[in-house]
């Protein structure tokens, strides 16, 4: 399948190198950075560069815009691929905001945080697929399957929901734990320390569900407790919120029983 990448940036990168492999032709991708993309058409072999839009070949069958979320309207609305398929990869985006771009419209997005310094090496990492035809949808399915073996189709309203909820477990969680990191570095306390129950907390889930697993000084309704860490935070009133919120998170799904 002839390929065109719009976006020389971490996805495009992975999904350029996985395609790349299974014998997709990419056939050039655009980027405005010519460094960027220069170096993405060097590690797959990619024959074609450009730094304008205008200069995207014609004659592709698929346009994956693998670019910022908020990059997407604005670069939809210069692009017209008759008859072509075209993909975009933000997982919180509607799939209309590409609306003007082709008929053959989907969506893969990668529910992982990729890094094309260290792209993924597994070959379970979850792909998102929606369209708004049948032969979209076909297209972007077998696309999707041929970079990784986890595959899920879902709508709009599903998407966003999985989008929200991959922000609780790995942008808030990693703030948590830069939060923990700096009250270590505070007190001279190395963030190693706390590698096992990190370990612990996550090995866990494959297992129990979240739900079920809940444990600490919130979860006990210990008062006592909740009080003396809150005045811990005195100093950092913007943590000390951090850690009210969550607290009363958890103690309203886990009520106290008398």
């Amino acid at each position: 399948m002839r390929i065109v990448f719009i976006g020389s940036g971490n996805v495009a990168h992975f999904f350029a190198t996985r395609l790349q492999k299974k014998g997709h032709d990419i056939v050039q991708v655009y980027s405005r950075n010519a460094d960027h993309a220069a170096a993405l058409a060097r590690l797959c072999a990619i024959p074609s560069v450009t730094t304008e839009l205008s200069g995207i070949v014609p004659d592709a069958d698929v346009y994956i815009l693998a670019i910022k979320d908020d990059a997407l309207p604005e670069v939809a609305q210069q692009l017209r691929f008759d008859g072509k398929v075209v993909i975009h990869c933000a997982g919180a985006v509607p799939l209309d905001t590409i609306a003007g771009t082709a008929g053959d419209l989907a969506v893969i997005w990668s529910l992982y945080s990729i890094k094309k310094s260290n792209l993924p090496q597994s070959d379970d990492v979850p792909l998102i697929v929606e369209a708004n035809t049948g032969r979209a949808l076909e297209l972007a399915l077998s696309l999707a399957r041929d970079i990784s073996g986890t595959v899920l189709e879902t709508d709009y309203a599903q998407r966003q929901m999985l989008h929200l909820s991959a922000v609780f477990v790995n942008n808030f969680t990693n703030h948590l734990m830069a939060i923990a990191q700096k009250i270590g570095e505070a007190h001279q306390l190395p963030f190693a320390i706390l590698q096992p129950i990190i370990r612990q907390t996550l090995e866990q889930t494959a297992h129990v569900l979240p739900a079920e697993s809940q444990t600490g000084p919130a979860v006990r309704h210990d008062s006592a407790t909740i009080a003396k860490h809150l005045s811990l935070l005195a100093e950092q009133p913007g943590w000390q919120q951090v850690y009210a919120g969550i607290t009363a998170s958890i103690q309203q799904m886990n009520p106290l029983h008398t």
